[in-house]
């Protein structure tokens, strides 16, 4: 049983709601639920729901309303009364945690201690979970001013101070951007709330937006000066001026960049020479110091130690770039699909903190938002293992205020040529820095009393750090053996690959991999190889312990055993990378040695362990949504769980470039069909939450930082999907691509899957993938602008979701048909369809639906000439957003709220809400509110006798309309012509 006032009173058991009856009865046990355990005087409830009256008037009032509250209990399964007489009054006799608000304050205040103790993960999950129970208007039944004071109270003293505990332990977590997505909203109903204005300006300074922290205390200063007459409080004002000091330690320390999504790898602990090298890329450091940002290009040989150079040039320079470092490998030598430049733009923007949801989908979108993220930002790029010039050209243009490190075994003569990036070649290391790299990994007497030894083990590895790394560990793994020993078993050993042409620098490499594997215990040797087979750089204990049929723990071991010997690197998070020779060398290891029966085996073991984890990740992020259907028998490793979407979403992120590669293997090994629709199926989800179909009416715009891996994945699939044994693999994969499609416009191309997709649905009978495919089929027709067969579209899905049951189908029926009907100026049953759309999501709790129908509902009631209801549906809007964390229909509700405040002639806060929708457009790139946001202000400027203002803003409104033909486009040159003749 779970009983409700933070929002209208309900009751329910299970899944089912009690009838509670009228406004009044629910009323009255609102208050007696405020108030459980507790005696509430027949005073009190006369005094509160019956202001006016006397006690005698309503006496028998309330014993009728008393009756029918025990009757709901009752009716609910509740044998005993739990509705007692107490003295002269009532009381209801209830455990306080059935009821929302009590277990509220019992959650906040256990995380309130957490944070106490400085268990900020705890204290974080127990503020979250006390704070989304906060979800509607406290006490919504109760009226008057008894109730408005007390809704007052609660929302300012126990809702306030939960989010003041719950941003204290996030920035603690420096979870920076998450506090700024929920205090910046939050701060509009308390904006002189000095705990929240702290909070704020450590997050912005955390973020390293120092300046955008002194800027908002300044005009926190002037408002609170003039509603109060007084300074802010201390501790506000001394954060302002450490924030003035920009040598102060205590702000942030200018070694410590910024959160990085991805931390640079740490730097090798054997490091040789290269005096030469460093110094000349100190120079081009020291450049900065002029105003020029230089971009520099290593190249030479493989196995040269080209990105080994970076890296440890980078942690040296590390206090030189305090906003911080990323390193992109653009896999331009591997097995896996060299990096697009746009794809590469998008996973910068990606480590640079960029929330997905803000990547745009359209690929020439990207570098422009690329060069204002590094704007005034000094990073370090190093941009790694690139094919040539070609690859990476588009991103060079993206880049020009950063530090950037290429590295490639081409020349890259036309970056050099054209781009002005500056060529530096990195040739083998000197004898003399050979033997010190050997010197420093062999430890023992050999390394300074056989110099000759050295010298001719320095010699047989070709002078590659590589080579010599490998070969170092193998003679410090064998103390008893002489220098002189060990040399003639390398040289004997590189004699065995010396078949085509003496003098190929690259012989020396095979034969010392091949020396160091041969050495390796029969186990680990197994490991390495069967780590062959796997399709991308980077590997994990898991992705290891799926190939080898081992347990993770003992995978680790293996893994570890070979970075020690320098077969395998360690990367980030606890997981290990390869050099993309030494992957090649174990694949080919694996080939001659292993079965092509026991490969297969391994392959499939890897890929039903990556659908296994796919689909936990799409558990974790969407619990009600349909699930993938599971593969036959359960495989050989257990899946990955995540404990919170934030993990789930990081394993996506590091393994991003793996699943796109283990989906093109599925694709094209034979009978590993199953496997390789499932995973892009698994992986939309995540999708989803880096993108935002906008329910309103308008234009239509997606945005994805996965856009292009998911486009990828799907179209691989297709052929599998046909092949599969399950009907809905195949219409279930065009109906996802059709989607992909669909997010940048390619209209044809989604129509022809969705079509597709149809038509197999009604061949098979599939009735949920028929109301989909119909669903998204209504939208594209809305896009072209035929709204009468859009609505036909969403009312034949409507009718399919309403025979299934299916309420979630339902609601999105009901709003875009109430969005057909909306630009249709059919009013009327606009209203009706969004109001039962938003009675569907406030029935199953889809709290993001709701709030994207109440916005709806508000910009229709304004259109409709009744602002005061649409006024109230926005503020009910924007509640919805905060609980949601959808910073794009935030975006939209503030544009309305705006538009409205201004025909009621608030004009001070239509400024304000319209400028903050503005600055929330641009950076989400939502086109439509760019434009509106814009138009708006430009009539305030009039208002305020600014017309010169106006006319600039009137033009850049213009100039973001994505159609020239538009209605809003002719609207904004009419006012345009009329402010400016000209």
């Amino acid at each position: 049983m779970k009983l409700t006032i933070l929002g209208e009173t309900t009751l329910r058991v299970g899944a089912a709601f009690i009838p509670l009856g009228a406004r009044k009865q629910r009323a009255l046990l609102a208050l007696l639920l405020l108030n459980v355990r507790r005696p509430v005087p027949v005073d009190t409830l006369v005094q509160v729901l019956w202001p006016g009256k006397a006690r005698d008037q309503v006496r028998g009032t309330v014993q009728v309303q008393v009756s029918r509250i025990r009757k709901a209990f009752k009716d609910s399964g509740v044998k005993r009364n739990v509705v007692i007489k107490d003295g002269d009054g009532y009381r209801l006799d209830l455990d306080q945690d059935l009821v929302d608000y009590h277990y509220f304050r019992k959650t906040a205040d256990s995380g309130r201690a957490a944070s106490a103790i400085g268990d900020h993960f705890a204290a974080k999950a127990r503020l979250t979970e006390a704070i989304d129970l906060w979800s509607g208007v406290p006490l919504a039944d109760v009226e008057g001013d008894w109730a408005e004071h007390r809704r007052d109270s609660m929302e300012s003293t126990d809702l306030l101070h939960a989010y003041h505990a719950l941003f204290h332990a996030e920035i603690h977590l420096r979870e920076y951007a998450e506090v700024l997505r929920d205090l910046v909203p939050l701060m509009e109903r308390h904006p002189l709330d000095g705990t929240l204005a702290l909070q704020r300006m450590k997050a912005l300074d955390g973020m390293g937006d120092r300046h955008g922290a002194t800027a908002f205390y300044s005009r926190y200063r002037q408002r609170h000066s003039l509603e109060f007459g007084l300074e802010p409080s201390a501790e506000l004002s001394q954060f302002y001026l450490r924030l003035l000091d920009q040598g102060a330690a205590d702000v942030r320390p200018a070694s410590d960049p910024l959160p990085l999504l991805h931390a640079f790898p740490r730097a090798s602990g054997r490091f040789s020479g290269r005096g030469e090298l460093l110094a000349k890329l100190d120079g081009f450091l020291r450049m900065r110091e002029h105003g020029t940002t230089p971009m520099v290009a290593l190249h030479g040989m493989p196995g040269v130690g080209k990105t080994q150079l970076a890296i440890h040039w980078a942690h040296r320079h590390r206090a030189d770039f305090p906003d911080g470092q990323v390193l992109l490998d653009m896999r331009g030598y591997g097995q896996e699909d060299p990096l697009t430049a746009d794809n590469a733009i998008s996973q910068l923007l990606d480590r640079l903190g960029v929330p997905t949801e803000q990547i745009p989908a359209e690929p020439e979108r990207r570098p422009m938002l690329l060069s204002r993220t590094l704007l005034g930002r000094e990073v370090l790029l190093v941009i790694d293992n690139v094919r040539d010039s070609e690859q990476v050209r588009p991103l060079v243009s993206a880049v020009p205020d950063a530090f950037v490190l290429f590295t490639s075994r081409d020349r890259l003569r036309g970056l050099t040529i054209r781009e002005g990036v500056h060529p530096v070649a990195v040739p083998e290391l000197s004898t003399a820095e050979s033997v010190e790299l050997l010197r420093s990994t062999i430890h023992d007497a050999r390394a300074t009393d056989d110099e000759p030894g050295l010298l001719d083990i320095a010699a047989l590895s070709g002078g590659l750090p590589l080579a010599l790394k490998i070969v170092g560990q193998h003679v410090a793994d064998r103390p008893l053996e002489t220098l002189g020993e060990l040399t003639e078993q390398l040289r004997a050993q590189r004699d065995l690959f010396s078949v085509h042409d003496e003098d190929d620098e690259l012989l020396s490499l095979p034969a010392v991999f091949s020396w160091s594997y041969q050495a390796l215990a029969p186990q680990t040797a197994r490991v390495f190889r069967f780590l062959g087979l796997h399709p991308g750089s980077r590997v994990s204990g898991h992705t290891t312990a799926a190939l080898a049929n081992i347990t993770p723990d003992e995978a680790t071991k293996h893994l570890n055993l070979l970075v020690r010997v320098n077969l395998l690197d360690t990367d980030v998070a606890s997981r290990y990378r390869f050099h993309d020779l030494l992957h090649e060398y174990a694949g080919d290891c694996v080939r001659q040695a292993d079965l092509s029966a026991d490969r297969r085996d391994a392959v499939e073991r890897l890929l039903t362990w990556y659908v296994e984890t796919s689909c936990a990740v799409s558990r974790r992020l969407s619990p009600q949504s349909q699930p993938v259907p599971p593969l036959d028998g359960a495989g050989a490793l257990p899946p990955l769980s995540f404990a919170t979407d934030k993990a789930a979403l990081d394993w996506c992120l590091y393994e991003r470039g793996s699943l796109v590669a283990a989906t093109r293997l599925a694709a094209t090994t034979k009978g590993m069909e199953e496997q390789a629709w499932r995973l892009p199926a698994a992986l939309r989800e995540v999708f989803e939450r880096s993108q935002h179909i906008k329910e309103r009416p308008g234009y239509h715009e997606q945005k994805s930082g996965y856009h292009d891996d998911m486009v990828t994945c799907h179209e691989l699939v297709l052929a599998s999907a046909a092949r599969s044994t399950l009907p809905e693999a195949e219409m279930g994969t065009r109906n996802n691509l059709g989607l992909m499609y669909l997010s940048v416009g390619r209209l044809n191309d989604a129509y022809l899957q969705f079509q597709a997709s149809l038509e197999r649905a009604r061949e098979v009978g599939h009735e949920p993938c028929e109301a989909a495919v119909l669903h998204n089929l209504g939208i594209i027709h809305a896009e072209r602008g035929d709204d009468h067969e859009a609505l036909r579209h969403h009312q034949g899905s409507l009718a399919i979701n309403r025979r299934l049951g299916a309420h979630e189908g339902e609601a999105f029926a009901f709003h875009r048909i109430g969005m057909a009907y909306h630009r249709l100026s059919n009013f009327d049953d606009a209203r009706a369809a969004y109001l039962e759309a938003l009675r569907l999501r406030l029935d199953i709790g889809h709290v993001r639906g709701q709030g994207s129908t109440l916005t709806a509902l508000a910009a229709l009631h304004h259109e409709l000439g009744e602002p005061s209801t649409g006024l109230e549906y926005c503020l009910q809007a924007l509640r919805a957003h905060q609980t949601s964390g959808d910073q794009v229909e935030t975006c939209h509700a503030l544009a309305v709220r705006a538009a409205i405040e201004f025909d009621l002639g608030e004009f001070e806060a239509a400024r304000e809400h319209a400028e903050h929708a503005m600055s929330l457009a641009d950076q989400l790139q939502d086109a439509l509110t760019q434009v509106k946001s814009r138009h708006l202000l430009g009539h305030l400027s009039v208002v305020a006798e600014r017309p010169q203002d106006a006319i600039v803003l009137w033009r850049q409104a213009l100039a973001l309309v994505p159609s020239p033909n538009d209605v809003l486009a002719a609207t904004i040159r009419a006012d345009l012509e009329s402010a400016d003749p000209r």
